[in-house]
């Protein structure tokens, strides 16, 4: 919908500016065609000359240049002066009329009306002097100056307007009345430049807007260099049609001499057809060959082709504008190469039917008419009345945004999938390693672990194991494993309720861990014990009869990664864990539900919240003990079995 709203846009904007053309409606009418040149001589001579009827040098096309008539004048460099003449006859002579110029002639100029001067750009008069000594091919001070140019006059009595415009040309490779003479109404004149000025600020406000917007997106993302590339020559586009066509620059910068908005004009020539070409290649990495240069890598003839016309852009910038603007038709012979290469390699891309190239193709199809047009423009101005190159460069660079938008969307899809599959996958890793093991570790990503990184830590710890037996007979190995998983999803929430987790599933039990608070071991294992005797009477096992053996112990601990690079376990190592094993092996050995050890007995003791009671055993060996354990058996205080405190 916005491509389509652009193309109406500048479809309206071209049928309102065409149609101040119609002559017989609006009296606005174009002063081409054959001019009187008299050539190297000032206004004065000019009024000596045609007083004395004496017939012009030469009858010139306007617009165009002067150097053929130059070139017969023995001369073979444009850098001289001359006055053109053109009589209009049949005119109202109370009414005001006005002449128009998009871009002032020369590099100066002032405009004689009935052999008084209107209006003035630049300072045409010292290349006339006798005097004159300037050296124009190194940097002077600037007599030359580019802007749109407008006078109002009224005819002679006789309803004559004579019109002499005395062109001075100091540097430019071409020179003469080079724009259309625009002729009318006062009015007329006057809309038909506002409404240019207003086109020409709407393009380069968009331009502008879209350089700085596409260079900001760049800056926040380094990787996506196409912006910056889009940007760059969004901006030169922008320079090249305040400087060309209508040159609204001179408006906003009325002291900015010729030369300057030469080279900024000239920046199109090189920066954009380099932006543009590696744009293309940011999105389409090409490491193909071509078979016309059977030994020349792709890259290496892109690369060679940028930098010539690199350095020849570069050439332009730095050296006097006289010899800049004579580097202009070397850069359009390189613009035009890349624009080729570009066209290839996006037809190239379409007929591959590769993602985006649609785009490309109609984008770059769009700037090449637009190059076209221009050309035509600048060769005949009476095929169309304002430079439409600009809405095309506009329509291209909408063109661009919008495939750098679908790019953007589907690098966002793929992202976000990407962003999601690293979820589901952490999620996935957190089944093994759980999330406390590594908020133990002062990690917030299982990515940010690495071998051998520990904590050490004092915590309760509950190592239980679980007897199945079955009411009829020996169970299967494969209802042992149903039901030995049933139990599990029965305790790990009550785990998880008390702030410990799970840090090994073992055979036939596990190992939790509490590091919050002592008595969270506790009460877990109290509530395990009561919901395990509803287990037993549930349907699941009626069958089956389940006898939990829990073992809680108390003290340091190193919690940390070991194996190798390429294999990481999480893993708890301390003497606190195989004494809490040991203790399971007492549970079992005494068919005792819950035992606990001597250290997290004196740690319960001074605290009252729990109801429960505590059976001391008989102090007994275990295995890697020299001195036998003081031992403790635990359970409810009150018969009730809902696990709930009192």
């Amino acid at each position: 919908m916005k491509k389509h709203f652009k193309i109406f846009l500048t479809f309206l904007l071209f049928t309102i500016s065409t149609s101040l053309f119609a002559e017989n409606d609006i009296n606005l009418i174009r002063l081409d065609g054959k001019w009187e040149l008299f050539l190297k001589k000032t206004p004065e001579q000019t009024f000596t000359l045609i007083d004395k009827k004496q017939p012009a040098d030469f009858m010139c096309e306007v617009p165009g240049d002067w150097n053929k008539e130059i070139k017969a004048f023995g001369q073979t460099a444009p850098e001289t002066y001359g006055c053109y003449r053109y009589v209009y006859e049949k005119l109202q002579p109370d009414k005001e009329y006005a002449i128009f110029m998009n871009e002032s002639p020369g590099t100066s100029s002032a405009i004689y009306i009935n052999r008084k001067k209107t209006a003035q750009s630049g300072n045409p008069f010292p290349l006339a002097s006798p005097d004159f000594s300037e050296k124009l091919n190194s940097y002077v001070k600037s007599n030359s100056v580019s802007k749109p140019i407008l006078c109002t006059f009224y005819p002679d009595k006789n309803g004559n307007a004579e019109i002499i415009i005395f062109v001075s040309n100091y540097f430019y490779r071409k020179g003469g009345l080079w724009d259309t003479v625009f002729f009318g109404t006062s009015k007329i004149i006057s809309q038909f430049n506002t409404l240019s000025l207003v086109l020409y600020s709407i393009i380069i406000g968009s331009l502008l807007f879209i350089s700085l917007l596409n260079i900001v997106q760049f800056l926040f993302n380094h990787k996506r260099i196409e912006y910056l590339y889009l940007g760059l020559a969004s901006l030169v586009f922008a320079l090249r049609v305040g400087t060309a066509g209508y040159s609204s620059f001179s408006i906003l910068f009325p002291k900015m001499p010729l030369e300057i908005i030469a080279k900024l004009e000239f920046l199109a020539l090189w920066v954009a057809p380099i932006s543009i070409l590696q744009m293309l290649f940011s999105i389409y990495p090409s490491k193909t060959r071509f078979i016309v240069f059977k030994f020349i890598k792709e890259k290496a003839l892109r690369h060679s082709i940028i930098t010539i016309l690199a350095a020849f852009g570069i050439l332009s910038l730095v050296l006097p504008a006289y010899y800049s603007n004579r580097l202009v038709p070397v850069m359009q012979i390189g613009m035009g190469i890349i624009a080729l290469y570009v066209v290839i390699f996006s037809i190239s891309n379409l007929i591959k039917q590769k993602k985006y190239s649609l785009y490309n193709f109609l984008s770059y199809f769009t700037l090449c008419i637009g190059a076209f047009v221009d050309t035509a423009y600048t060769k005949i101005k009476t095929l169309m009345p304002i430079s439409l190159f600009p809405f095309f460069i506009v329509i291209f660079v909408v063109i661009q945004i919008i495939m750098l938008a679908a790019i953007q969307n589907d690098v966002y899809k793929t992202t976000t999938k990407a962003s999601n599959d690293l979820k589901r996958l952490n999620e996935a890793y957190l089944r093994f390693v759980p999330k406390e093991f590594l908020q133990l570790l002062n990690k917030d990503s299982i990515t940010k672990t690495k071998l051998g990184d520990y904590s050490n830590i004092e915590m309760s710890i509950i190592f239980s194991k679980v007897d199945i037996e079955c009411k009829k007979s020996k169970p299967s190995l494969e209802d042992h494993f149903v039901i030995f998983n049933e139990y599990l999803k029965l305790v790990s929430p009550i785990i998880k309720k008390y702030d410990g987790f799970v840090s090994k599933f073992l055979s036939g039990g596990f190992m939790a861990l509490f590091p919050n608070s002592e008595l969270d071991a506790v009460r877990t294992a109290l509530e395990i014990n009561d919901c395990v005797k509803r287990f037993n009477q549930s349907d699941i096992c009626k069958n089956y009869e389940i006898n939990p053996y829990i073992a809680v112990h108390y003290g340091k601990m190193i919690i940390g990664t070991i194996g190798e690079e390429g294999r990481l376990d999480d893993t708890v190592i301390s003497d606190t864990v195989n004494t809490a094993a040991r203790i399971e092996s007492v549970c079992e050995r005494l068919k005792k539900n819950i035992i606990i050890s001597h250290s997290l007995e004196e740690l319960m003791s001074q605290n009252n919240t729990l109801q429960y009671e505590i059976k001391e055993l008989e102090a007994m060996y275990v295995k890697g003990k020299e001195k036998p354990l003081q031992l403790y058996e635990l359970s409810r205080k009150s018969k009730k079995t809902t696990g709930e405190e009192s």
